[in-house]
């Protein structure tokens, strides 16, 4: 039985997405400006903000803060989104937070009344104020602009690389997407940001000259070399920036993850020159222990089955660079869900070129894509390979993992398909199946 915050919580979705902050800055007002009872750090961009908030959290924590940590979407349960010190909220607490927000915003007129996430983030803000936080890592939901997080006056603000996703709202150009992130910037700041696209780093070195902003950028006030790499057990690079920082380990996969791991050691190291006691040493123990599920996850090793919530070309890219790298004799076996408002047709244009066999099925979601039309457009792109469609996500994640075939399988292409194979993971029915789970 749903709890009734969490009812409430879930009802607000049909309010929908409307631009501005004039309800978010209402609310908060109204609860008292929680935001304001803590400093923060404020992360947007397309791919790469829940590992960079991650990493960012983790250091924060080794450096002995008490660290609230604010991300999007979930995977399994909604708590996931509010944590602190790796904790999420418990349920609860996270009811009563949700009533007590339906009992204020009763008095409220329907044109201020909050959207879902505009909800969630005025409850993760009162959440952090009544614990009593140190300091906040603020994933933006969407954009940067009118993103509800927006409301926060950060310590910095940290813009991962930016690309195509979610254009109904943010623009057809990288130029005018990135002018949504940009959003994000105040006046007199520090941004840090990670790679770049020329059309976007032009403009956030615009909007950052216009605001009297200070930008720290990869590939030029700081940078990164992988050093050595060994899937599933660890990456290692170097850092080279305000410091030289040797050997990091770190346990999320891939050269984006390095990439991803600098853009936070930056943001430390800058942390630290405006008075956050930051040391090197738990900057190593923050990076070597940060965890973010569906990114490269291992979840099984015989037959290997590979979990990524890549779910745009940029994500999609990334993915098969990883696989290419430790793989680069493989072809895989693949299980894909995309939502019908993503590049889909881009993404499984490079799935085609690594994969042997297909399995598509639905996501449970309503803007998901019908996998008989993914399956149609892979026949276009890859007319030699295996192509099946299996709309229920248990039973195709039980064909994928029970094939006699030795090739890697991989799930990808929305992370709310990933979320499902996690919770399917969870389930009795499905672990008496398989008896070589690696991680649930």
């Amino acid at each position: 039985m749903r709890q009734p915050g969490h009812k409430y919580l879930e009802q607000l979705t049909d309010f929908g997405i409307k631009l501005g902050l004039d309800k978010i800055r209402h609310i908060l007002f109204k609860l008292g400006n929680p935001q304001k009872k803590f400093p923060s750090i404020l992360i947007a961009g397309t791919n790469g903000k829940g590992s960079v908030s991650s990493f960012i959290a983790h250091c924060l924590k080794e450096n002995n803060y008490r660290v609230g940590l604010y991300t999007s979407p979930h995977l399994i349960k909604v708590e996931e989104r509010i944590q602190i010190n790796g904790k999420p909220i418990p349920s609860k607490v996270f009811d009563s937070l949700c009533l007590d927000l339906r009992n204020l915003c009763l008095k409220l007129p329907l044109e201020m009344q909050p959207t879902y996430f505009e909800a969630l983030t005025a409850v993760a803000f009162e959440y952090f104020a009544e614990e009593n936080i140190d300091v906040c890592v603020c994933e933006v939901g969407m954009g940067g602009r009118f993103d509800a997080t927006n409301v926060i006056d950060a310590e910095l603000e940290v813009i991962t690389p930016i690309s195509y996703d979610h254009m109904e709202y943010l623009g057809n150009s990288i130029e005018e997407i990135a002018a949504e992130k940009a959003g994000i910037i105040k006046w007199n700041s520090i941004v840090v940001s990670g790679k770049q696209l020329p059309g976007a780093i032009k403009v956030l070195k615009r909007v950052c000259k216009q605001k009297k902003s200070k930008l720290f950028s990869y590939g030029n006030e700081f940078s990164a070399k992988q050093v050595y790499s060994n899937f599933p057990e660890e990456q290692r690079f170097h850092f080279y920036g305000h410091e030289k920082i040797k050997d990091i380990s770190i346990k999320l996969f891939g050269n984006h993850q390095i990439h991803n791991a600098a853009v936070a050691i930056e943001s430390l190291l800058l942390l630290r020159k405006k008075g956050f006691n930051i040391q090197i040493d738990a900057i190593r123990n923050g990076m070597k222990n940060t965890f973010w599920p569906a990114r490269f996850q291992l979840l099984m090793e015989n037959p290997l089955v590979i979990l990524d919530g890549g779910h745009n070309p940029a994500g999609i890219k990334s993915l098969k660079n990883t696989l290419k790298g430790y793989f680069p004799d493989k072809k895989f076996i693949f299980l894909v869900g995309i939502l019908k408002d993503k590049k889909w047709d881009e993404m499984l244009r490079m799935l085609s070129t690594c994969g042997k066999r297909f399995i598509f099925t639905k996501v449970d979601n309503p803007r998901s894509m019908l996998p008989e039309i993914l399956a149609e457009k892979m026949k276009s792109f890859a007319p030699n390979a295996s192509i099946e469609i299996i709309e229920e996500p248990f039973y195709a994640f039980e064909k994928v993992c029970s094939m006699r075939d030795e090739s890697p399988r991989v799930i990808c292409g929305s992370l709310y398909l990933a979320g499902e194979i996690l919770k399917i993971l969870r389930t009795k029915r499905f672990k008496n199946l398989f008896f070589n789970l690696v991680s649930s």
